[in-house]
């Protein structure tokens, strides 16, 4: 995998799991998740001289992340990505805790399984593709200010101040709310997907992100507005992927 930041450093990186998870659903806190660092992420970088997140993918998925970035940047806007890899342990746990509020709130396990949804298709109950490394949450901001940086060889815009978009729902509420379609559907199939009608909860805002994330060759999920997954690199890697079965804690960053 290759560290979104040294190479694409125009980008918002925000992963609020390793220090605050902001895993929710129907805006209930998930025992033990919500609010707690899931895991350690952050360190100094060497290539950029700061503290950053490390927010790793695979080479491929890197080159469509930035193609979405590039969309974004001309029309003022960019992405701000939560979430890349997450540790196979941290994915259980999730599921496991959005599992035990649901058996205990009704509102919780209606939010989750009920209009065609079921808990799986916001939470996976075992391996996803965040563990693989072809997977990012992200949202959308406004750029309100920025400046031309150097960067070794290359220049770069740098985000100095933003406004993130009022989104469908807040970053990872795991409910029928955040659903970017208006039914669960396989997105294998390009053209289903497009003849498919978006949830209406969905925004201006929201699309603008698909739009991006799609035309750069990303694939959205049916379930949440922010996650989008390369499908293709998935399938060139056939059996040789990542199980997540360890933290990701350095980076060469050369």
């Amino acid at each position: 995998m290759i560290n979104l930041p040294d190479v694409i450093p125009s980008i918002i990186y925000d992963d609020t799991n390793s220090y605050s998870s902001l895993f929710r659903s129907s805006g209930k806190s998930l025992p033990n998740i919500t609010g707690k660092a899931l895991y350690n992420c952050k360190t100094m970088n060497n290539r950029l001289k700061k503290e950053e997140y490390l927010m790793p993918v695979l080479y491929s998925v890197a080159k469509k992340i930035c193609i979405a970035q590039q969309m974004a940047l001309e029309e003022g806007n960019s992405l701000k990505i939560y979430e890349t890899y997450r540790p196979y342990v941290t994915q259980i746990s999730i599921a496991n805790s959005l599992k035990e509020l649901a058996n205990y709130d009704e509102e919780v396990k209606k939010g989750i399984n009920s209009s065609g949804w079921s808990e799986s298709w916001f939470i996976a109950q075992n391996l996803s593709n965040h563990q693989c490394g072809i997977a990012i949450d992200t949202s959308l901001v406004k750029i309100t200010s920025s400046k031309l940086k150097y960067f070794e060889d290359y220049y770069y815009t740098d985000i100095t101040n933003y406004e993130e978009y009022t989104m469908p729902t807040k970053i990872h509420e795991l409910s029928k709310s955040a659903a970017t379609y208006a039914y669960g559907i396989s997105n294998k199939n390009k053209e289903i997907l497009q003849k498919t009608p978006f949830s209406k909860t969905m925004n201006d805002e929201a699309k603008l992100l698909q739009k991006y994330c799609i035309n750069a060759g990303l694939s959205p999920l049916a379930s949440e507005w922010w996650h989008f997954e390369d499908l293709e690199t998935k399938y060139n890697i056939k059996n040789n992927y990542s199980t997540g079965r360890y933290y990701i804690t350095e980076c060469y960053s050369t």
